[in-house]
């Protein structure tokens, strides 16, 4: 009788020992991410924005903004004046946001093709910065520069309230539409509606 009560503490205590490096193995990869999460925010190139964030108008300026390009070096929204430029906001764990990336690059494709002065910049918040994005990049084999923020800046920036978000600047820098959620980018109606906003900022000559 003595012995199988001895037996018993030893038993509880292997379960219990068990049950924490089963414990241990499960939260490690959350534990690996928060940690890889705050080193990438804290080690990424810093973002430079207006400082004073005003509000995004319909008709007025284009709030500016400059993030590490995937791949390296930087892009400025400034770098593509005198083009009609679409700041797509995205996320690889947004489903809505992977669905139209093939569409944004046929619509990138398109324009290209017919010579229009046309960017597309995709912005990322992704937090663990270019690893998840860069592998649904190399998949649809996108060609439009993809810009990283994963401090999420461009999100105060631009006001946004989820993703994707995409908003339509002219070439004169003046935030003309903003288009939330999925759209069907490469369709006709979406073409006419840019090579539109193209022409109305194209000066008449007498």
């Amino acid at each position: 009788m003595n012995s199988i009560q001895s037996s018993e503490p030893k038993a509880d205590r292997h379960m219990a020992s068990a049950r924490n490096r089963a414990l241990i193995i499960i939260l490690m990869p959350v534990v690996v991410t928060v940690i890889w999460a705050f080193w990438v925010g804290v080690t990424t190139e810093p973002v430079r924005t207006d400082t004073e964030l005003p509000v995004p108008v319909l008709g007025k300026s284009a709030p500016k903004f400059t993030f590490p390009l995937l791949g390296g070096g930087t892009a400025s929204l400034a770098d593509y004046r005198g083009k009609v430029v679409l700041v797509n906001i995205w996320a690889t764990w947004c489903p809505p946001c992977i669905d139209e990336m093939p569409d944004l690059e046929n619509l990138y494709k398109q324009m290209k093709t017919k010579g229009a002065p046309f960017e597309i910049l995709g912005v990322s918040i992704d937090a663990l910065g270019a690893d998840p994005v860069r592998k649904w990049v190399d998949r649809f084999g996108i060609t439009f520069p993809i810009l990283l923020d994963p401090r999420g800046s461009v999100k105060k920036l631009y006001r946004t309230t989820g993703v994707p978000e995409t908003f339509v600047i002219d070439p004169k820098g003046v935030l003309v539409r903003k288009f939330i959620g999925p759209r069907k980018w490469d369709g006709p109606g979406m073409i006419r509606y840019l090579e539109g906003v193209l022409k109305a900022s194209t000066p008449v000559l007498s």
